[in-house]
Order: structure tokens, then sequence, then C-alpha cells
């Protein structure tokens, strides 16, 4: 495998992190919603947590561009690198979310999106290889980042992009930031005529 060389300029990259429940996903799946409506071709991958009976069990992984979804990890299983009490579904993994971090770099995608960038996603070498590869590309990129992580995929890549945390109070602000910001880098809706 190639080490990925840097680009000198700016990339076009937003990382977004904040402490858990404050609304990242909301966020951006009102990024990937503004932005498919008005016509421009989003790809990437979302997660979203699934419970039963109230308890958390588990995190479905979906690729924006397919509609494929399968599981990210769940409770009480017992093969699979294991992160806190969920245990990974390596092959959806690698599946739905390193396919769809490979399609978004080979694709026409106008915008990237990827939540999120955490510790299952990360146990898969494949996916590391990909998120690198994306967030070092020529594609804008939104992104997030779980609070506190440190991966060095991201790490090195911080100098050269925006990264803000949100929180509940600005939340609101960062989404309008990253609309001003993604419209800056791909144009605006109204100007392709849609």
């Amino acid at each position: 495998m190639a080490p990925i060389t840097p680009r000198s300029d700016k990339l076009r990259v937003i990382l977004l992190t904040g402490r858990p429940g404050v609304g990242k996903t909301t966020v951006v799946n009102r990024v990937y919603e503004h932005y498919s409506k008005n016509g421009f071709k989003v790809e990437g991958l979302t997660t979203r947590e699934v419970r039963e009976g109230g308890a958390r069990t588990g995190f479905m992984i979906t690729d924006l561009s397919s509609g494929q979804e399968g599981w990210l990890a769940k409770k009480n299983l017992t093969a699979g690198p294991r992160v806190g009490s969920y245990v990974v579904v390596s092959d959806d993994l690698e599946k739905i979310g390193v396919a769809a971090l490979e399609r978004s770099m080979k694709g026409a995608a106008d915008l990237v999106i990827v939540d999120e960038i955490g510790p299952m996603e990360m146990t898969s070498p494949s996916f590391r290889d990909s998120i690198s590869r994306v967030l070092n590309g020529y594609r804008a990129v939104v992104a997030t980042v779980k609070f506190g992580s440190r991966y060095p995929e991201v790490e090195t890549i911080l100098r050269k992009s925006l990264h803000w945390e949100i929180t509940k109070e600005n939340r609101e602000s960062i989404y309008r930031r990253i609309i001003r910001q993604v419209d800056d880098w791909i144009g605006e809706p109204r100007s392709r005529g849609y």
C-alpha cells in the first residue's frame, strides 16, 4: 500500500466533532438532504443507532448512494472486533461502508459525507485506508469524528481543513456555516439551474 502524500494546498474538508447527543448526525443528515434535493450528487455513508425497548442494541450503516444498509455493530455477537459492549460486523462495514467510500472517490460526487470516523469504523484497515484517501482527495467532504478521538488519518489533515465542535447551542449556526462553505466549494444550488 503506497503512503498517502498530502496535498500542499488547503483541502475541501470540514470535520465535525462534539459530545454524544449534540446532533452531529442530525446536522450531516440535513446537509445531505439540502444538497440532494437541489440536484447535487452526494455520496458517502451515515450511521444510526438502533433501539429496542428503549435500549440501544447496535448501529446501522447506510451507503448514501445505493441506499444499502447493514449492521455496523451489535450487542450480543461473539465474532468480530469488540468496541465497548458492541461487536463490529466487519462484513457489513467492508461491503457497505468501505464500498461507499471507494465509490465516492471514483464517481462524480459533488460532496462526500462520512458519519462517522470512530472506533468501530476504524477497526477496519480497509476503512482506514479509504478514509485517508477520501480526506486527502479533491472532493468536498463533510465528516464527523467521534469526540476525543485521535486518528493519524485525521490528525495529518487538521491544519489543512476546517474543524468545528458542535454543541446544542451552536448546531444551527454550524449548519449554516457548513452550507455557506460547501456552496463556496461546489457552487450554490440555484446557480446550477436546479
